[in-house]
């Protein structure tokens, strides 16, 4: 053992709120003490492709790999995960030989090497379809459509703090809104969630936040109006046991 810490994982939108680690804070303990920083950037990675708000990033070129998820915040069919390096040679490790998959003479004859295209082998390469959607889309493209689902967050977020029988958790910071009926405990809170799930008028998920539950509004649909989300209170408000 060497006595300091060897690697410091962070993250930039967590799944039950969104929140993002302070990174550059991060990064300065990490110089300090000689460790590597990881991100995952799994949910909160493509706010880059928006200019309005990729400074909540800020730090993130600092980290040694970065983790994002295409599927979240990039509109992509599961599996879209990637793995960022800021060097190439931090992959070495993966470059490991078997026999029966990629043997040298089979690889110099051109068969195909199939631990060199993909992690898992017997996956098909995930990373065609993020490349066909960012030739099509571009950085701007992709940019317009996270500033659409956060602004709608925000939008939420707001009409949620101005609503007298809602409490909001926090603003934020992605695209995940965290609010709950305001008098409800939290069987009540559970009670809600699971009857507009089973009627089949809303989906919302669950978190647990400064001790208490919360219902979880993930907005990733573009598509969505002001107007939808109105319902969507609606509905919670409709369905709190008073």
């Amino acid at each position: 053992l060497t006595g300091h810490p060897v690697l410091v994982a962070a993250t930039a939108g967590t799944t039950d709120s969104g929140a993002i680690d302070p990174l550059p804070a991060l990064a300065d303990v990490c110089a300090a003490h000689g460790a590597d920083l990881h991100v995952d950037a799994a949910y909160g990675g493509p706010l880059l492709f928006s200019d309005r708000r990729r400074h909540a990033l800020h730090g993130l070129d600092r980290a040694h790999s970065v983790t994002l998820d295409l599927h979240k915040l990039g509109w992509q069919p599961v599996a879209a995960g990637l793995l960022a390096v800021h060097r190439t040679s931090r992959l070495d490790p993966l470059q490991h030989t078997a026999d029966y998959l990629n043997s040298h003479d089979d690889t110099e004859a051109g068969l195909p090497d199939l631990l060199g295209r993909s992690l898992r082998t017997t996956r098909r390469p995930d990373a065609f379809k993020m490349a066909v959607t960012l030739r099509a889309l571009g950085r701007d493209g992709l940019g317009a459509l996270v500033d659409q689902v956060c602004g709608l967050a925000d939008t939420l977020a707001e009409k949620i703090h101005h609503h007298p029988a809602l409490t909001l958790h926090a603003r934020p910071a992605l695209s995940t809104v965290l609010f709950r009926p305001a008098d409800a405990d939290d069987e009540q809170v559970a009670a809600v969630r699971r009857t507009l799930l089973d009627d089949g008028h809303a989906v919302l998920g669950r978190a647990h936040a400064q001790g208490r539950l919360w219902l979880k509004a993930t907005l990733l649909n573009p598509h969505t109006q002001p107007g939808d989300l109105d319902r969507m209170l609606k509905l919670v408000e409709g369905h709190t046991p008073r």
